[in-house]
């Protein structure tokens, strides 16, 4: 059984802190067996730890992409995507390139895709992101439910943009094998899941302030 957070954030992100290599040193001290590096828009914080990955964990390239529908996540992809996309649009993009795409956070306000957008690409998707550890507990619930209403698997991930945090929140995968293909086989088989942990509410209440910031910096324009 391996232990990966699908959904983590370094200092590639204009929002993070922390290097790639700090995120997997703290994974690891956690017991996590790897992560998906998803920085926004951008897959230069993987570039720049590749040749440095440990043998016993699993680093996947990925990226968190800003469509103009909300977020997606693109696993296993090597190069950046286009953002500012329609959602679809950027699916069929993930997909062009043999990645995986996974929907995040569901319900949130100003990155979620909602669920009418989820109606729209939920055929040609295999997972969404059914725990979240910086979303709130009955926000993973009801992404939980919708998942199973559209028989979809679920990964988990920590959301965090501090190595502090990383691994709070994981994604369970039944197999031993730390090969990238084998964990995008299971993904795309449905049959992964999203554990782990809410964040302390101060750490998810700064940074929802931090957000609220940024969005108003940019004109109210997402991210």
């Amino acid at each position: 059984m391996l232990k990966i957070d699908m959904h983590v954030h370094s200092c590639y992100s204009n929002d993070g802190i922390g290097s790639p290599q700090d995120l997997i040193q703290s994974l690891k001290k956690r017991g996590l067996q790897g992560m998906a590096l998803t920085d926004h828009n951008t897959i230069e914080g993987f570039l720049s730890v590749k040749k440095s990955i440990p043998t016993d964990f699993l680093v996947i390239p990925s990226v968190e992409i800003s469509t103009a529908d909300g977020h997606l996540l693109a696993l296993n992809v090597t190069e950046n995507i286009p953002k500012g996309r329609p959602i679809e649009e950027t699916v069929d993009s993930v997909l062009a390139v043999g990645g995986e795409p996974i929907v995040p956070h569901l319900f949130r306000l100003l990155s979620g895709i909602k669920k009418e957008k989820l109606q729209a690409i939920h055929q040609k998707i295999s997972a969404i992101e059914v725990f979240n550890g910086c979303s709130v507990p009955n926000s993973n619930l009801k992404t939980a439910k919708v998942a199973h209403m559209l028989h979809l698997g679920g990964t988990g991930g920590s959301d965090s943009h501090d190595p502090f945090y990383a691994g709070f929140a994981y994604t369970v995968v039944d197999t031993t094998d730390l090969r990238i293909d084998t964990i995008l086989s299971e993904i795309k088989k449905k049959k992964t899941w999203g554990e782990g942990q809410t964040m302390p509410l101060a750490y998810r209440r700064d940074r929802m302030v931090l957000s609220v910031r940024q969005y108003m910096h940019r004109g109210f324009k997402r991210i």
